[in-house]
C-alpha cells in the first residue's frame, strides 16, 4: 500500500512539473509595416550565425530554436560563408519560486509554483573580416513560468489567443519566445533600413559576397 501511495505521489508530482505555462513580454516591441517588408523581400540578408552560450543548460531565450526561427524568416537567411556575422547573446536572472514551490509540493501540484525571469537578449551585426560592429539590437524581456495541474487548459488555449504565451512539458526552452524575438529584430532592422537606405545597400552587398572557407 505504501509503495502504491509513493508511486502515485511521485507520478502526480512528475506530471505536475510537466504542466508549464510561460508568459513573456518584450519591452518596446515594434512591428514592421507591410510596405517595408515587401521592399526587403527583394533579397534576403544572409548572416553567419554565432550563438553565444550563456550556460551549459539552455534557457528560454538561448536555444537551438534561434537558428530554426531565423531560418524561417522572410527577411534573413543563414550562411556560414556570409561576410556578415550575427552574434546572439543573452543574460538571464531568475527569481526562484520560494514559498509557492513549497505550497506546490504540499498540494501535490494544485497550488501554482511561480518563477520569474529577467533577461536581456542582444543581436549584434558585424563585418566578418574587420569585426566592425554595424548595428546591435537589445531586448529586455520579463518572463514568468507557472507550474500546476491548473495550467493545463490555459497552456492549450492561451498560446492560440496570444503569442506571449507558451505551454507544454518543456521547462527550459520556448519556441514562442524566440519567435517573438526574431519578429522584433526583423521590425527594428526594417525600420533602420527604411530610415537609412545606405545601410540596406551595405548589408545586401556584404550578404552577397561570400567567403571562401
Amino acid at each position: 500500500m505504501k509503495f502504491i501511495f509513493r508511486f502515485a505521489l511521485a507520478s502526480a508530482l512528475s506530471f505536475s512539473f510537466s504542466c508549464n505555462l510561460h508568459y513573456f513580454s518584450i519591452a518596446n516591441r515594434n512591428y514592421p509595416s507591410s510596405e517595408a517588408i515587401e521592399t526587403l523581400k527583394q533579397g534576403k540578408i544572409r548572416f553567419n550565425l554565432i550563438r553565444s552560450e550563456e550556460a551549459a543548460k539552455p534557457n528560454l531565450y538561448n536555444s537551438s530554436a534561434v537558428e530554426y526561427e531565423l531560418a524561417k524568416s522572410k527577411l534573413f537567411g543563414l550562411s556560414k560563408t556570409s561576410k556578415l556575422d550575427l552574434t546572439y547573446t543573452t543574460s538571464t536572472g531568475i527569481n526562484n519560486a520560494g514559498i509557492s514551490a513549497l505550497l506546490f509540493l504540499i498540494t501535490l501540484g494544485i497550488f501554482p509554483s511561480f518563477e520569474e525571469s529577467h533577461s536581456n537578449v542582444t543581436f549584434t551585426i558585424s563585418e566578418r573580416d574587420s569585426r566592425k560592429i554595424i548595428r546591435d539590437y537589445t531586448y529586455p524581456i520579463k518572463g514568468r513560468r507557472i507550474i500546476s495541474w491548473l495550467t493545463i487548459p490555459f497552456y492549450i488555449v492561451l498560446p492560440i489567443v496570444s503569442k506571449s504565451f507558451d505551454g507544454g512539458i518543456n521547462d527550459t526552452t520556448s519556441s514562442s519566445s524566440i519567435r517573438l524575438l526574431v519578429e522584433s529584430f526583423e521590425a527594428d532592422f526594417i525600420n533602420d533600413c527604411k530610415e537609412n537606405p545606405e545601410l540596406l545597400e551595405k548589408m545586401q552587398s556584404l550578404s552577397r559576397d561570400l567567403m571562401e572557407l
